[in-house]
This record gives structure tokens, sequence and C-alpha cells, in this order.
């Protein structure tokens, strides 16, 4: 066989059964290979950004790298914000990328960029395959070192390779987190024993299933209190009375920051304190600080207490096992002062009346409808409803570019969420949504019923506020106009509706949640509509 046929073969042993991308001549061979291998659906994308989205959706919902492919130097640039939330975000999944022949290689030809270079800073490894007998066995080896360290790995294919025989070796997977000694373990025990004020901070290490049963036995059985990261939301039950929602900046409450702020003993399990959970680094704990993550590398970014290299799930299982601490209920009850206060005033920002709908009552309203749904949202000021309004009840179902900040990523992944078969909505702002709206015919040509609410205020929101705010008013390059969404979405072949007053919120949600096709509601807010935040934090 071929090179193309060996790295097909091998994605397909491997148990790959999606594969997304946009095809270019530095593919074509690769192309012709899946061709032959039905198991694998190829989803044609419309942006190489949509593709790789996708493909990090799949791995942060499956824990199994998605993969996506990526014509050489164009395409592989289109999809580096993507892979860059991914790597940020700590998801695993693979890009092929395609690059220039060999014969051309460094002569600055059309389609040459140093593609390769790039990708090495925001993956966890980047091979480049210069002999065609040693496709498949790096392609096992991308998977490893995506799964074993939760990261994006990247590996370049020279075009005229993809033709020359090959060799094919199936390989099983090295899968070997390493785990917390029994004296790291012991290490930790010490600490949080002999605080008064304990909290958990769970990340994306713990969002799963396993994770999550993890931590709920260590919560009951101590009574600790819990808040998540962006993307630890899932990992607890929202609605447990010892979780108590998202911390840091870009939507964390009163009581979840005050409980991280004012913790005596603070333990990061899936993650680490960032300038997004401490609001770059000035809302710190109080006291001692625990981290456990997969990400060697955090050690260098804070001076922790104690800093274990190490798999969450495995760890918090070790921990509860032999912890016999209960927690002063006191700082529960004082943690549940602060939420009452945070509860209070979202509740107040639904009886505001900006023009339009309000946003807070229609989120306050959606949530009331999705349980059991997927939620994908990607950055700018509607991020903040969906933090304050929408319960997330079990892990990974929630989706958002949190560390990395990056605008477009959450209506891919809501397509790649209705691909696997959840009920999925993407949360997009408009600047947003137009960064990607043309793979809405993508959902429509792969029939994906991926339900989308574009909450509408004709701007760029966030930078809108700080220009009204913070420069006195000097308005400049954050107000635009919009197409009518629901009626383009109609123009794709989707379905659509617009929702601009408060009585048609509950109609709008439900012609959303009953159609069986790609929806997009059009949710037209008031440029001046506020949106539930910590002020205290943001001072």
């Amino acid at each position: 066989m071929d090179l193309a046929e060996a790295v097909v073969k091998a994605l397909s042993d491997l148990g790959v059964r999606r594969i997304y991308g946009v095809i270019g001549t530095s593919l074509i061979d690769f192309i012709d290979a899946l061709y032959d291998y039905k198991e694998i659906r190829y989803i044609s994308c419309r942006h190489e950004q949509v593709s790789a989205s996708m493909a990090d959706a799949e791995g942060r919902i499956t824990g199994f790298p998605g993969v996506a492919i990526a014509h050489g130097s164009p395409g592989v640039l289109n999809s580096a914000i993507s892979v860059a939330n991914a790597y940020k975000d700590g998801s695993p999944m693979v890009l092929i990328g395609g690059t220039v022949s060999r014969a051309l290689k460094g002569k600055n030809p059309m389609l040459e960029a140093n593609q390769f270079e790039m990708m090495k800073q925001i993956t966890a490894k980047s091979f480049m395959v210069e002999n065609a007998k040693d496709a498949s066995r790096t392609i096992y080896e991308a998977f490893s070192i995506a799964m074993n360290k939760s990261s994006p790995v990247y590996v370049e294919v020279p075009e005229d390779l993809w033709s020359e025989e090959s060799e094919y070796e199936k390989i099983s997977l090295s899968i070997a987190r390493r785990e917390a000694s029994s004296e790291e373990v012991a290490r930790a025990l010490e600490i949080v024993e002999k605080s008064k004020k304990p909290l958990i901070l769970a990340g994306y290490g713990l969002n799963s299933e396993e994770g999550s049963k993890a931590l709920k036995k260590l919560v009951e059985k101590t009574g600790i209190p819990v808040v998540t990261t962006g993307n630890g939301r899932g990992a607890m039950d929202e609605e447990h009375e010892l979780c108590f929602g998202r911390a840091g900046f870009g939507g964390g409450s009163i009581h979840a920051d005050r409980a991280l702020k004012n913790s005596d003993c603070v333990i990061c399990l899936g993650c680490q304190l960032s300038d997004v959970t401490t609001y770059g680094f000035t809302w710190l704990p109080s006291g001692k600080v625990i981290a456990v993550t997969l990400d060697e590398h955090a050690k260098d970014r804070f001076p922790y207490d104690l800093f274990l290299h190490a798999d969450a799930v495995d760890f918090t299982k070790k921990l509860s096992d032999r912890i016999s601490y209960e927690v002063d209920k006191s700082w529960v009850e004082e943690i549940r002062a602060w939420k009452k206060e945070w509860d209070e005033m979202i509740d107040g920002f639904t009886a505001m009346d900006h023009g339009l709908t309000n946003p807070s009552l229609f989120f306050k309203k959606l949530n009331e409808k999705i349980k059991g749904y997927v939620i994908c949202a990607g950055q700018g000021m509607h991020v903040l409803y969906v933090n304050a309004y929408l319960k997330i009840r079990s892990p990974r179902s929630y989706l958002a570019t949190t560390n990395h900040g990056a605008m477009g990523f959450g209506f891919p992944a809501g397509i790649a969420a209705a691909l696997l078969g959840k009920k999925s909505i993407a949360i997009v702002g408009d600047g947003e949504f137009m960064m990607t709206i043309q793979d809405l015919e993508t959902a429509v040509r792969e029939k994906i019923p991926v339900k989308v609410v574009v909450v509408n205020d004709n701007s760029y929101r966030v930078l809108y506020f700080r220009q009204k705010f913070q420069k006195g008013g000097r308005i400049y390059g954050t107000i635009h106009s919009n197409p009518d969404f629901a009626k383009l979405a109609e123009v794709f072949g989707a379905e659509g509706i617009a929702v601009e007053k408060n009585s048609e919120i509950e109609d709008g949600i439900k012609s959303l949640l009953e159609s069986d096709k790609p929806f997009v509601l059009d949710l037209r807010i008031a440029r001046e509509s506020l949106a539930p935040l910590n002020f205290e934090a943001i001072r």
C-alpha cells in the first residue's frame, strides 16, 4: 500500500469514524484513499477554522482525539486558531497537514510557509513525515501523545510522499498518564486537613464521567465546596448543593470568586490557577494552593505550595479513599450567603428593560427547557448569560474557548456535538457567528440538526462597552449591521426565527427545540443591555 492508504488504515484501526476538513492539492491523494474506507465519514467543511474546531469539540466530548485535515500553508494557517484553542484548553485532537513536495521545499514556492515551526508552538508534538515507511507508526504515536497529554498533535506530510510505497503495522496505543504517588497524596492530605476553608477548583482534567463520580464521592464525604473553571463546568452537577458554579473572568459569579479569594486551601483538580481564573492574577486565594494537572509546565507559572504533575481523576480517587476530614459547615454557609446576593442580582437583571428582548429573561427561560443538552459557546459578552443562567448538569456538556479567548468556536462545536448524536445548542454573538456562518451549508448538506442562538446586538459589545466607559464614549470600529439571520438561515436551507420582544421568547424557544433541522434563532437585543458579572473583581 502507499502512504495515503497506510495513514487511512491506521486511522480506521484506531477507531476514528469522522474526519473534518477542506480538500486541497496537497491532500488529494489522502482523500482518494479515504474514499474506500466508508466506516470513516468525511465531513467536507467550508473553512479550516471550522473543521479544526469540530475536531477539537469531538475530542472534548469523547476524550478521544478528533481528527482534522488541512491543505498546505493557507489551510494549515486557517486551522491555527482552532489548534491553539485546543492547546490552551487541553483538548486532544490530531491535525494532519499537507505541504509542498520535497523538491520544492525551501525554494519559496506557492503554498509554502513555515507552518511546521508555527505548529510546534501550539501542539504537544509536531511530526514531519519524511519516510513513507514511518507513516502508520507516526499516526499511532501522535494519538498516544494526544491522549496522554490531552493536547493537539500535528502530523505533516509532503504532497509527493502520499503516493510512495509504505508499510503498515497495527500498534497498540501507549496510554500511561502519570499517577500521583502515595507520598504525594499524603502531602496533599496534610495540607487539606490543616485548613479551615478548603475549596476544590475543578477543571477540564476532572470533567469526565469517571472524574465526576470521583469528585462527587470526595465532596460528599468531606463537605468541601466546589467551584469550577470554564472548562470544568459539568464536572459536578451545578444543581448540587455543594457546587457553586464557575469562577474567574468572563463568567465567574460573586460567590464562586469570593470563595476562591477567601479560601485558605484551594485544591486545583485537573487545572491550574490562570489569568482567567484569577482576573489577571489580581484575585488570588488567601491561603495555600495545591495543583494536580497533566500540564507539567504549569508549575513555572505560579508558586504552588504543592504541585503534582499527575492525572487528576486518579489523584481524586486516592485522596477520597484516604481522607477522613470534614469541613466546618460555617464555611459553606458563608458561600451560600454570597450566592444569595448573586441570585438576587441576576434575578433583577431579568426585569430590566432596554428595549427589544431582555437576554437575561430569555436565557432564564431557555434553561428550563434544555436538560440534557450540550451547550457550546465561543467568546463575547453573550457567554456571561450562558454562565449566569444555564445550569450544566453533566460532564463535558459545556464547550467554550475559555483560555485562548478566540471567537468562532461555538457554532462549529455545536455542529460536531449534534453530529455525535448529542442534543446541542450553540450560543454565539452576532460578531462571532459571522466568522463561521458559511458552514450552515455544511450542517444542511450533512443533515446535522444543530441549534443556534445568535445574541444579536449589532456590535462587538465587549469592546463597545470598554470604549463607552473607559475611552470617554469614543466609539470606533465596534458597531456594525447584520443580515436577518433567520431569513439567511432559510436561504441556506435551514430554519430560523427572529425574537425581538419578550412576548416572543417562549414561542421562539419552542420552535428552536422542536425543529429537526439546523435552526437559527436571531435573538435581537439592545446594545445597552447589561450582562451579569462580578463587578467587584473587574474594577
